[in-house]
């Protein structure tokens, strides 16, 4: 399945046009690429139709923020509390911890 990169202000845009058109949040999945972390937003937007977004946050040694979605999806606040805690990410208006123990520190961070 392809993913189209795109900015975290243009995802924002995307999601509310998405909302729009009726889409539904499938789910949020986060990726360690090494210098990067990927977020990948998987969207139903029909019947088998799929469409799937994809940012790019370069690590700043935990200092990394995300916008997130969960105004204009609500159902992207569980899947956007267990990417700040997997990966380490802040997720604006979410609180980040919701899964893991607090002593715990991103467990699928690569240092």
């Amino acid at each position: 399945m392809e993913s189209k990169t795109v900015t975290q202000s243009e995802l924002q845009g995307i999601v509310n046009n998405l909302k729009a058109r009726g889409a539904r949040l499938i789910t949020i999945v986060g990726a360690d690429a090494g210098e990067n972390i990927e977020v990948l937003y998987f969207f139903s937007t029909g019947v088998n139709s799929t469409e799937v977004y994809r940012i790019v946050v370069p690590k700043k040694g935990g200092n990394e923020e995300v916008e997130s979605i969960t105004p204009l999806m609500p159902a992207a606040y569980i899947a956007e509390n267990e990417l700040s805690e997997m990966f380490g990410l802040k997720v604006k208006g979410v609180p980040g911890r919701f899964f893991l123990h607090p002593s715990l520190k991103a467990p699928l961070r690569r240092s």
